[in-house]
């Protein structure tokens, strides 16, 4: 309920929702759609290893990615959206 209000930009984000309830892919969503994130944001995020139904925005650049055991790390980089 919190991310589903208008927010200020934040330029570091960390992101380890509960693996078994399905929260990242609404989380990203309300990240995007409600102005948390700075235009150049640090994105931190941790998923399950079995977890491949999570898409993150192309505009996401992947800067570093590790696996420890059955977690992956994931360090993105947000690059500014072009208006048209």
């Amino acid at each position: 309920n919190w991310l589903a209000q208008t927010g200020q930009p934040y330029d570091v984000i960390f992101l380890d929702p509960p693996f078994q309830q399905e929260l990242l892919t609404k989380t990203i969503y309300l990240l995007e759609k409600r102005n948390w994130l700075a235009d150049e944001a640090w994105i931190y995020v941790e998923t399950a290893v079995k977890d491949t139904r999570v898409a993150f925005p192309n505009h996401w650049q992947l800067h570093r990615e590790k696996t420890a055991g059955q977690i992956i790390y994931r360090l993105y980089i947000r690059r500014h959206l072009k208006q048209e």
